[in-house]
């Protein structure tokens, strides 16, 4: 399949910018540019994409299933990095895969971004504890999200299993990424997406760097490069016709370290402290509903398994295929001070 045509969406953000760089990378192989096209909205969008040699497609927004599908059907790999949340475009896109195949008669693949919120607990209101930490990727993920998601309906899991579903209805190849909290800065940073963005962002806005409760719940971590180096290599596999797990069984938990929320808002303050940007390391502890405010963005939900809860994840299936993460502890710990020095740059330009 070395003619097959790729779509990409949120090429412009967080994720998406940080995989089309890769696709577009020397290492692992350098795919035809003519044969990559991503999904974008806007001329500014556009324009920033100008140089990378890649078709582009505009569109206003995901909630255009129609042009989703569309521009699905004209291609044989769809990369979704715009959203896991959004279930109605992942579902357009997988259709839309349906249609190539019916036409052409060749195999398609839909790879999904997600992420390990999924299957977080919620410690402080207790409406869910999970005592089977960390979980396996060889484990029946899929079944344990559709349990989850009839106890409390949460989008980005809900897509999880509709494309899963629908995956499976028309014929679909699918494969989910579930990353945890990605650290580094991207390639192509329109967008911030890190929670280490999110701490500093809050932390600006308070003078004192946030933590939700007592933080002593923990999460996995992963290299946004690390991330992005699997989804080409998942790419490589499928162009190279080589099997890889897919549908229920390709559920892939992408993670190389852990830290607590402790200690992320610890690293944040210290950072911040360095730089000048704050006056003092000591941390401000938030309760449910000001975390919502600040780091939920309005829901309480998202502020508990996005700030507070634990998740725990052991990713087999990407290392059996041959990944590996590159970035050590040490990026980890020193990813702060850049961070922090990217977000204060962009707000001395603004």
């Amino acid at each position: 399949m070395t003619d097959s045509k790729i779509l990409l969406t949120g090429a412009t953000g967080y994720i998406g910018g940080a995989i089309l760089d890769a696709l577009l990378s020397s290492e692992g192989g350098i795919f035809d540019k003519s044969n990559i096209s991503c999904l974008v909205r806007g001329e500014k969008s556009a324009n920033s994409l100008a140089g990378k040699g890649v078709n582009i497609i505009l569109f206003n927004s995901l909630d255009e299933t129609d042009v989703l599908a569309r521009a699905a059907s004209q291609h044989d790999i769809v990369i979704h990095a715009a959203s896991g949340f959004h279930t109605l475009s992942a579902r357009a896109l997988i259709l839309g895969l349906a249609q190539r195949k019916r036409q052409t008669g060749r195999e398609v693949h839909y790879i999904h971004t997600s992420g390990t919120s999924n299957v977080a607990d919620q410690p402080l209101t207790k409406r869910y504890a999970e005592n089977g930490y960390p979980f396996s990727d060889k484990d029946d993920i899929f079944s344990y999200e559709k349990m989850r998601d009839e106890i409390t309906p949460y989008a980005q899991r809900t897509s999880d299993i509709v494309v899963t579903e629908v995956g499976q209805e028309y014929d679909v190849n699918t494969y989910i990424l579930m990353s945890p909290s990605i650290f580094g800065t991207s390639t192509n940073p329109l967008h911030e997406f890190a929670q280490t963005s999110g701490l500093i962002r809050a932390s600006l806005k308070l003078g004192q760097t946030p933590v939700v409760g007592d933080g002593s719940a923990t999460w996995d971590h992963v290299h946004i490069i690390d991330v992005a180096r699997l989804y080409k290599l998942i790419v490589t596999k499928i162009l190279n016709g080589v099997a890889i797990p897919k549908g229920k069984k390709g559920i892939y938990f992408v993670q190389s370290g852990h830290h607590s929320w402790l200690e992320l808002s610890q690293r944040v303050a210290e950072a911040g402290f360095a730089l000048g940007a704050l006056k003092m390391t000591e941390l401000r502890s938030l309760s449910l509903e000001e975390s919502t405010e600040y780091l939920g963005r309005g829901s309480r939900l998202l502020a508990e398994i996005g700030w507070a809860s634990n998740s725990r994840t052991q990713g087999f299936l990407a290392r059996e295929i041959g990944w590996e993460p590159l970035k050590t502890r040490a990026d980890f710990e020193a990813h702060f001070v850049e961070n922090w020095e990217a977000i204060l740059a962009t707000i001395r330009q603004q």
